[in-house]
């Protein structure tokens, strides 16, 4: 059996229609505390596979709450990692600097906002144990704010259908360790602006990056050359 954590959260609903699992919501599981993990555990000993959803992911807030953001993020992790089951760790493009796109597996993080760092660290948290890590980029939908960036690129998408990629990567996974090759696989659905991804459901107002207040990066676009050469060899 399958853990989804953060199951109450976006990703976690989508997930729990997409593969056999068990998504506690967080009171019932809540990762900042070991006494809550413990006892989880122990009423559910039938887990063989963690997948870890549950985040901090205020960008802007994580900027003052740093304690509340590392405590989930990579503390979190941590805990979940030191368990010892096989984990599928979802990370998030955020963890590049944005200054050139199109960034494959094996190009150097350079996160640029405090969110992004906790990330990048949860990935060094959950390589404690047998891990696949998949950077990716999800969003509610229909768009939540009423503007979006125009400069700011992504190849992330709707949050179902960032959930369906995943749940394909984790079926694979859960077969075969060594079906990507390696421990890191981006998943994406092609580069295009937050603005272009917000117009997809509802009508936004066009703004810059740098209106916004927050370090963000403005292109974290993914090289999903791996992801989709593995979906061909599906079909």
């Amino acid at each position: 059996m399958i853990l989804v954590t953060g199951g109450s959260g976006c990703l976690g609903t989508e997930l729990t229609k997409l593969i056999d699992c068990k998504s506690p919501t967080r009171k019932e599981f809540d990762i900042t505390s070991d006494s809550s993990i413990v006892k989880w555990f122990l009423q559910n000993d039938n887990v063989n596979m963690i997948v870890h959803g549950a985040a901090y992911t205020d960008v802007s807030n994580a900027e003052k709450d740093k304690d509340l953001c590392y405590n989930i993020n990579v503390r979190g992790t941590e805990r979940l990692a030191l368990i010892g089951l096989p984990m599928v760790y979802i990370s998030t493009e955020y963890i590049f600097d944005g200054e050139k796109g199109n960034y494959s597996e094996e190009d150097t993080p350079n996160p640029k906002n405090f969110y992004a760092l906790t990330k990048l660290l949860g990935e060094f948290e959950s390589k404690i144990t047998d891990h696949l890590i998949i950077r990716t980029l999800l969003k509610p939908k229909p768009f939540e704010h009423q503007a979006a960036c125009v400069d700011q690129f992504t190849s992330g998408d709707y949050v179902d259908v960032i959930a369906q990629e995943i749940a394909i990567a984790i079926k694979a996974w859960e077969g075969n360790k060594q079906v990507f090759g390696s421990n890191i696989i981006n998943i994406g659905t092609g580069r295009k602006s937050t603005f272009e991804l917000a117009k997809q459901t509802r009508d936004v107002r066009p703004i810059t990056v740098e209106s916004i207040g927050v370090r963000l990066p403005k292109d974290t676009s993914l090289d999903v050359t791996k992801w989709t050469t593995f979906k061909r060899t599906m079909i």
